[in-house]
């Protein structure tokens, strides 16, 4: 758990230092992409939203205090954001996924390589929303320039949640946490099946005594 912790506050850092820095020298047709975002819906599919929202508040926070844009807006649409996202995307644990579909509720959740990006742009979406009302509360009239913008952020923000997600997840432990999981899942399967069968056994054996 603190080594989990400790890598989604440094995650928290660099998110931060390469969205404050490094966009803008990536930027495409003067657009920059939402690193922060991206790295936030990464953890938001693979760990879960407790760990995405803790980490969208650092950056919020971190940005409202070296960068600030407006009066508490970084610390509100952050985590807001990042939110709305893991609502949809983010990985709700094995055990909550087979009780959804025994009782019919849900069914098979998409791969995590598909969510990762699909997280990525709902949140930047919601962002993009945010500031195209600033804008226009401010008297700024919006067109085809500023929505094309935005579109062009969200799929360039999605592009490189596609390229980062696989290192990233793998940092973090998460395909090492699967393969322990699944190694465990099928070393207890005979003996969760002999288990049932011996019980089976034992209340046939039961029944026939008491008839």
């Amino acid at each position: 758990m603190f080594v989990k912790l400790w890598k989604v506050a440094l995650l928290s850092l660099l998110a931060y230092l390469l969205q404050a820095t490094v966009a803008s020298h990536i930027a495409l047709w003067t657009i920059s992409p939402n690193i922060a975002l991206a790295l936030v819906s990464i953890v938001s599919v693979a760990l879960g939203r407790k760990y995405a929202f803790h980490m969208s508040l650092l950056i919020g926070y971190w940005f409202e205090i070296m960068l600030p844009m407006m009066d508490y807006i970084s610390l509100i649409i952050y985590p807001v954001c990042a939110m709305l996202g893991a609502l949809v995307f983010s990985d709700k644990g094995e055990r909550k996924r087979e009780e959804n579909i025994s009782l019919g509720k849900g069914s098979k959740p998409l791969h995590a390589c598909w969510r990762g990006p699909l997280c990525t742009a709902l949140s930047v979406l919601v962002f993009e929303v945010f500031y195209l009302a600033y804008i226009y509360l401010n008297g700024v009239v919006i067109g085809g320039d500023q929505l094309l913008r935005s579109f062009i952020n969200i799929a360039y923000s999605s592009a490189i949640t596609c390229v980062v997600q696989v290192p990233v997840r793998k940092w973090l432990g998460i395909r090492k946490a699967k393969k322990a999981k699944d190694e465990k899942k099928q070393e207890n399967g005979p003996r969760s099946y002999a288990r049932g069968f011996a019980k089976g056994a034992y209340h046939d054996r039961q029944k026939t005594t008491e008839e």
